[in-house]
């Protein structure tokens, strides 16, 4: 079965975020990072299950939107 989500690492701010599969494939070559706006990006982990995505780092609630805490 194909992976609905994908995590995604900028190299240039070492910061994470999830993407569906969908998106990356329709952003295929023009992909860039939402926090600095780097092309360099390089998959991390590819699953169906969201919290798969999302176990290695620590989300705290902040004003009802899920932040990430280092």
């Amino acid at each position: 079965m194909k992976p609905i989500y994908i995590s995604i690492k900028c190299n240039r701010c070492s910061r994470e975020f999830v993407l569906l599969v969908e998106q990356q494939e329709r952003f295929n070559g023009e992909l860039r990072c939402p926090y600095c706006s780097s092309p360099k990006l390089y998959t991390e982990k590819a699953t169906d299950n969201l919290k798969e995505c999302m176990g290695s780092r620590v989300y705290k609630r902040i004003k009802g939107a899920l932040r990430e805490v280092k």
